[in-house]
């Protein structure tokens, strides 16, 4: 590949990525501003409107099947951790906004490359 072809070639990388980060950062955005303008309230209210009524569910079934008991104490109860095994730490929410912005711009140039690779390879003969 000659000098002016690998300097296209990272230029239209380039391109792809800042559009993936583009889609990216107005997705976030819509995301965030969604959040912001719903009530945490409603989302508190339903989750307690729901957890009121589960035990009142949850006794009927138990009375209902031995194999649903048996499932709800094998689940009650806590199970020993291996000394190996740690559980996962949280990243900090800009951390992790920065993952996924990477990941997703790359998901997006590759996938934009591909496209263009495939018109070149079943492009009309002239």
């Amino acid at each position: 590949m000659s000098e002016a072809g690998h300097l296209r070639l990272v230029l239209r990388t380039t391109a792809d990525v800042c559009i993936g980060l583009i889609l990216f950062v107005t997705f976030a955005l819509a995301v965030g501003a969604y959040e912001r303008n719903s009530a945490a309230t409603h989302r508190l209210g339903g989750l307690l409107s729901i957890s009121s009524s589960a035990g009142e569910l949850l006794k009927f079934s138990l009375d209902d099947s031995p194999l649903i008991a048996a499932a709800v104490v094998a689940t009650a109860v806590p199970v020993p951790q291996a000394s190996g095994f740690t559980t996962p730490r949280q990243l900090p929410k800009g951390t992790a906004m920065l993952l996924l912005a990477g990941v997703f711009s790359g998901i997006v140039a590759l996938n934009l490359a591909f496209f263009r690779h495939l018109r070149r390879e079943y492009a009309s003969p002239r």
